[in-house]
């Protein structure tokens, strides 16, 4: 038995009732079994982050273009893309931040779209900690990120995105990450917003809902808030990409392009819809996220949505800007090492 199929095995005993869930939308609407090509998408988490990847599942986008999705949730950045490295999995939707990481130890992985084209990476202070420092949701960004001296920053683990965000903002401050300012990882979800409420950390970093989560509690009120401009040097970002190895884009570039415009059509109708009408299509994947929440955090999600899938050179820039403000690149790669337009729709 082959990694891929082991992979398959697993998935289908540990998480049956959703498989057979999405295969019986995928059975429904393709004409026969024999003529559904299955792929394996990663993420690193249930988060708003994959707003297109719900979105396509629950409206048969995928089944559309004659494919049988089976989404897989690592709990985390990393291990997703070292699946799509090892060969486990066909795709990954990851920020490019992971994606500049594995090229740079020597990985090869192309970004084939943009699924979305800002951070929503957001941050919360403990509501006690904000007005002890004079701290309020309009205090400018710089004199905010001065404030951090001396506080416990919480990010999901080391090597994350939000990890990365963390180390910015410190850096970006005058600090050094662990001397003037802690930065640890503390879990992601719910876990994440324990660690706020019980004061362990006075600042919680991921992305949408989880720190919405903790103001929506009366636990803080927003630090950084990235979806929202804080940053205005954030402006683009490769928040959410398709990668994909370039060995199975050569020998696979009609699957590729399958993926690419169910994600596309994904964005698309999120763009014409509401939150709410958004909500009700993915609420039952977030199950435990309260409905007001999630319609809130949706309208914040809906504008960093990519309807054309194009990553800029602006985006490109501004993500290794980060890694490299974070200490954790020195040099910065061409575009074209990073991202291919040739499976966008209009490209052959």
């Amino acid at each position: 038995m082959d990694n891929r199929t082991h992979v398959r095995d697993l998935i289908f005993k540990s998480v049956l009732a959703v498989i057979l869930g999405v295969a019986f939308v995928f059975t429904a609407a393709t004409p026969s079994e024999s003529a559904v090509k299955r792929v394996i998408i990663t993420q690193a988490v249930e988060s708003l982050a994959f707003v297109s990847n719900y979105v396509a599942r629950a409206n048969g986008y995928f089944a559309e273009e004659g494919l049988a999705a089976e989404v897989i949730s690592t709990r985390g950045g990393g291990p997703d893309i070292k699946a799509n490295l090892a060969g486990q999995a066909d795709f990954s939707i990851a920020a490019g931040t992971y994606q500049i990481n594995a090229v740079k130890a020597g990985g090869a992985l192309i970004a084939v779209m943009s699924c979305l084209n800002r951070s929503i990476v957001n941050s919360a202070i403990r509501t006690d900690v904000a007005k002890k420092l004079g701290i309020t949701a309009k205090t400018p960004y710089k004199e905010k990120i001065k404030k951090m001296k001396g506080l416990t920053v919480g990010a999901t683990r080391p090597g994350a995105l939000t990890y990365n965000q963390g180390e910015y903002w410190i850096r970006q401050a005058g600090y050094t990450p662990n001397k003037e300012v802690k930065l640890i990882g503390a879990g992601a979800g719910p876990v994440l917003v324990a660690a706020l409420q019980r004061n362990k950390i006075q600042i919680a970093i991921q992305t949408i809902p989880v720190p919405e989560t903790a103001i929506f509690k009366g636990i803080g009120i927003p630090f950084v808030t990235n979806s929202a401009g804080d940053d205005p040097e954030m402006d683009q970002f490769m928040m959410e990409v398709l990668l994909v190895r370039p060995e199975y884009a050569k020998k696979n570039p009609e699957t590729v392009r399958k993926v690419v415009r169910a994600l596309l059509k994904a964005n698309n109708w999120i763009a014409k819809h509401s939150a709410e009408d958004i909500r009700k299509k993915i609420q039952l994947y977030f199950a435990k996220t309260d409905k007001n929440l999630l319609r809130v955090s949706i309208e914040a999600v809906k504008t960093a949505v990519s309807l054309d899938g194009k990553i800029t050179q602006r985006a490109v820039d501004i993500t290794q800007n980060l890694l490299i403000a974070a200490g954790k690149l020195k040099k910065a790669f061409p575009r074209s090492t990073l991202v291919t337009d040739e499976y966008l729709p209009g490209k052959m």
